[in-house]
């Protein structure tokens, strides 16, 4: 099934679907993507990115993905984290995320970490990302034992440039595109919104080049204008 497809489980790798969320809108672009990790022969899945509170996907979720066993949040966003609380309720299991505020019966995520649970074959690396948020991070989705499996996909938290108003960094954003970019090549993008990709270095190099461009244009702006030039000066 071509993407959107919503409230249906879309196998993109061999350990990573896609359940899409009816929620399309300016931010979230066609939905937010709820992926659901497990081998094909797993009787318990992990659960990445629940959604927001949205009944009908929730429990659409939870009967795709059978037995969760644990629900990961890639950042605190309200599409991608806000029916986490209403998910562990469906599911009994326990919510991580980088923030210790949206964590529900676990510890915070820690960088390099790497998840395992009984009967679920795959393991995630969880890999630090602020830039979009501050407390943003990857999810880097091996067929088994990470750097003696193969890296079927990264999960992030979008598939554009947004950088949150509060506390996005556009420096580290760029440190995190580099990341990506180093070790994305020919790995698959897995979003948080928008479809699937082939190669993540790809889609990190082409955002570190607009990022580049316009830092120029705004450079420009401001050696024309001068120091004291206000930010709508700039931007217009």
């Amino acid at each position: 099934m071509e993407h959107p497809a919503y409230s249906q489980l879309r196998p993109v790798t061999p350990s990573a679907s896609v359940v899409l969320c009816p929620n399309p809108g300016y931010s979230s672009l066609e939905g937010t993507n709820s992926w659901v990790i497990r081998a094909p022969e797993d009787t318990h899945s992990i659960v990445i990115d629940p959604g927001p509170t949205d009944e009908g996907h929730l429990n659409v979720l939870n009967n795709k993905a059978s037995e969760v066993g644990l629900i990961l949040l890639t950042h605190r966003h309200h599409d991608h984290a806000d029916g986490a609380h209403r998910f562990r309720q469906l599911t009994g299991a326990s919510v991580r995320a980088w923030d210790p505020a949206y964590c529900i019966g676990a510890e915070r995520l820690t960088n390099g970490e790497i998840i395992s649970l009984e009967d679920v074959t795959p393991q995630i690396e969880v890999v630090y990302t602020p830039g979009h948020t501050s407390d943003s991070v990857c999810f880097f989705i091996w067929s088994g034992v990470p750097h003696e499996s193969t890296l079927e996909g990264i999960v992030t938290g979008r598939h554009t440039t947004m950088i949150s108003e509060t506390d996005g960094d556009l420096g580290l954003y760029l440190k995190t595109l580099a990341l990506l970019e180093e070790r994305g090549s020919g790995v698959k993008l897995l979003p948080g919104h928008g479809p699937d990709g082939f190669d993540v270095a790809s889609f990190a190099h082409w955002y570190i080049e607009r990022r580049q461009q316009r830092l120029t244009q705004l450079k420009a702006a401001q050696a024309k204008l001068g120091p004291d030039a206000s930010l709508k000066e700039l931007i217009d």
